[in-house]
């Protein structure tokens, strides 16, 4: 995993290509070490901490701003409410019809967008390949694997993946919602501290 101080945000390496191909990938991003995704990416933060940033660029809890805040403490301590929301809104997947009717939840936490990349590609290469009839398995959020064909996947893994760029887009609209309204000089301090309260997930 890759981490971003100034997006305080988790990259996975094997969406790269995509970052890169759409200007999108930060260019203070660093490789963290599994201690740090799993603490500070996949863990809880402790009571009264937010993930922050070291003076090095590496992923820490840091408090939770008072109260009372500059305009540019109020602006962090939304930048970290938006991430988490848009870190629960993966961690809640996407509610997804199966081809047999059944329902399920396919899971889109970093860690699953891996495995749904992978059998995504292998999908459709089987696809190109005219492969019609192989079974594939993808297991929801129920614990219970699914057996669809190849094209069925495609279309799983393209509706996943359209579901996580939408949830990274939501989270960057709000990011830049935030920092227009900081770098706006025809608005007073108390309109930016409202423009910026406003801003909710």
């Amino acid at each position: 995993m890759f981490y971003s101080a100034s997006e305080n945000r988790f990259y996975d390496p094997a969406f790269k290509s995509r970052y890169e191909a759409s200007g999108t990938w930060p260019v203070d991003a660093i490789e963290v070490t599994e201690d740090e995704w799993q603490t500070y990416g996949a863990g809880e933060s402790p009571a009264g901490k937010v993930r922050g940033a070291t003076a090095e660029g590496r992923p820490t809890w840091v408090d939770i701003p008072p109260v009372e805040m500059t305009l540019e403490a109020l602006a962090a301590r939304k930048r970290a409410e938006i991430f988490a929301s848009r870190d629960a809104a993966f961690a809640a997947g996407m509610d997804y019809t199966l081809p047999d009717g059944s329902a399920d939840v396919v899971q889109t936490r970093p860690q699953d967008q891996i495995n749904l990349l992978g059998l995504g590609i292998k999908a459709e290469r089987l696809v190109n390949q005219g492969v019609t009839d192989e079974v594939m398995v993808i297991r929801g959020e129920s614990n219970v694997s699914h057996s669809i064909t190849p094209a069925e996947m495609v279309t799983l893994t393209d509706a996943a993946l359209v579901y996580i760029e939408d949830i990274y887009q939501q989270g960057w609209d709000r990011k830049d919602t935030i920092d227009a309204a900081l770098a706006d000089d025809t608005l007073t301090d108390d309109e930016k501290r409202a423009a910026l309260e406003a801003v909710t997930w």
